[in-house]
């Protein structure tokens, strides 16, 4: 459900980054559907070579003609996801995300994401640490019994010895060395000169558990069910919610809804946001000195304007 306190907040950065923006020579639209952002401005006349930063920290490699997609946001869209899903939506559309924001202090939180390293939480000798994202994990079950398809999930008193949402990192790692999970097409037993996996091992962890490793990012697509301690799935002849061990398929709870099957204990693992596999990378160079991310730092913009009224505040940038 809509919140009408943030869409009023939304529609008063909308209306004072459009204002901003004309006054900078932009023609602004306001397109009359949700699957654009709420207002998107070209440069009238722009040449090639001419740029406009509003936050002066990116000018010198924008695109002079490329468009501004208007990105509204307020205290509480500022997650990972909603931040690398607009950031996406202007690439893959050629355009430039500007976030909009309210105070300097959201503005902060917005850059925590795009910024330093970009779109992952960590990076260290070359290996990242993911947000989590909303995305489910579809696992292969043709090596089962009963192939039945499902998304990787986890008992919660298997974690913690506890009935409360775990909390789940994904991370990159040398270790270990040796075959572990992966799709067709990764060589999940390779080595390199040193003795290290030649592709990274991704692990997903829940608290101080391990949950499970795979050969690199290219194995979340679809990874083998035994990768993962249960799997579920809802099942179209009767509705009902069926979770299974990962490794043979035998049933361990039958519930008639998600909800219940929560109440059960079992809560499913998300997907990690790997820029690569959520923006267009085909318009975002890989970054060496980043694990082989997109690079984003010319692709968006931050505007600050005061307090959401509808002229830009005394904290715009």
């Amino acid at each position: 459900m809509s919140n009408p306190l943030g869409d009023t907040t939304r529609h008063r950065l909308t209306d004072a980054a459009a204002a901003r923006l004309a006054a900078a020579g932009f023609e602004v639209v306001r397109p009359d559907t949700r699957a654009e952002p709420p207002a998107i401005a070209v440069r009238k006349g722009a040449e090639s070579g001419d740029a406009t930063s509003f936050s002066g920290a990116r000018a010198g490699n924008a695109v002079g003609d490329e468009p501004f997609g208007v990105e509204p946001l307020t205290v509480d869209d500022v997650t990972p996801t909603t931040v690398v899903s607009r950031l996406g939506h202007a690439i893959e559309r050629d355009r430039r995300a500007l976030f909009v924001v309210a105070s300097d202090e959201i503005a902060e939180s917005v850059r925590s994401v795009l910024e330093d390293p970009p779109l992952i939480l960590d990076e260290r000798d070359g290996r990242r640490t993911f947000y989590a994202g909303p995305d489910r994990i579809p696992v292969d079950t043709t090596a089962l019994r009963v192939d039945t398809g499902g998304y990787a999930c986890v008992r919660v008193d298997d974690v913690d010895g506890i009935r409360s949402d775990p909390t789940f990192r994904w991370r990159e790692t040398d270790t270990p060395v040796g075959p572990v999970s992966a799709v067709s097409g990764v060589d999940a037993a390779a080595v390199d000169a040193d003795g290290a996996p030649a592709v990274p091992r991704l692990v997903c962890e829940a608290g101080e558990r391990v949950i499970a490793v795979l050969a690199g990012v290219e194995s979340l697509r679809t990874p083998p069910a035994a990768a993962f301690p249960y799997f579920y799935r809802r099942d179209p002849s009767d509705k009902r919610f069926r979770v299974r061990r990962g490794d043979d398929g035998t049933v361990v709870e039958s519930v008639g809804g998600f909800a219940a099957m929560h109440a059960a204990g079992f809560v499913p693992i998300p997907m990690p946001l790997v820029p690569e596999h959520v923006l267009a990378t085909g318009s975002c160079p890989a970054d060496e000195s980043n694990a082989g991310s997109p690079r984003v730092e010319s692709r968006w913009d931050l505007l600050v304007v005061g307090d959401g009224n509808d002229g830009p505040g005394p904290n715009a940038n």
